[in-house]
């Protein structure tokens, strides 16, 4: 189950230090090293092609028309407020609600400030948190499709397949979604979605 603060709480998880990597998973795996080789050259192409769903494909455009109206009305309101971008800041958030903010430290700085000054309802930092919340319900949606895919071509009998699909779900229970701005473009991605740049 997705965990997503939002609102003030991305403001808090902005301003503190929550660069690092999450735990890796390091149970043991009943699968095999040859199943294991194979699942790893595959499972791109299974979050491709689970991507390219009729679903996933109306979700992700769902979602690309989301990215582009925030980008559009926090453009706007930074213009308003005088605020200039250098480059590009990069909204990560995780699937466990660790935020991450990239750029230089000016526009780092520069884009905290004006979040933290917004008046706006819903907040941008609401609106930033719910994008990355709703990519990652659909992140996860495709995974989980991908999962089924190569549990049932590669896991041989029933309980093979039960133990990869158990396996290859644990792999991915932290996963990202990064919303990324600029002065003039932005783009969403997330695990198993197609380019979605405006």
């Amino acid at each position: 189950m997705i965990s997503l603060s939002t609102g003030n709480s991305l403001l808090t998880y902005m301003t503190t230090d929550t660069a690092g990597t999450s735990g890796s998973n390091t149970s043991s795996s009943p699968v095999s090293a040859n199943a294991k080789a194979r699942i790893a050259a595959t499972a791109q192409a299974a979050l491709q092609a689970a991507g390219s769903t009729h679903q996933a494909s109306v979700a992700g455009r769902a979602l690309d028309k989301q990215q582009t109206a925030l980008a559009s009305d926090m453009r706007a309101a930074m213009t308003k407020s005088g605020v200039k971008l250098t480059g590009t800041v990069e909204f990560s958030v995780t699937s466990d609600g660790k935020v991450d903010l990239k750029g230089s430290d000016a526009d780092k700085a520069a884009t905290t400030a004006f979040l933290k000054s917004d008046a706006s309802q819903p907040s941008f930092a609401t609106r930033i948190a719910t994008l990355a919340r709703d990519a990652l319900k659909v992140s996860a949606t495709i995974q989980q499709s991908a999962a089924i895919s190569q549990a049932a071509r590669y896991g041989g009998k029933s309980g093979g397949v039960m133990s990869m699909y158990t396996s290859l779900m644990q792999q991915s229970t932290t996963t990202s979604a990064v919303f990324s701005f600029s002065a003039s473009t932005n783009s969403l991605t997330y695990p198993g979605a197609l380019a979605t740049r405006a």
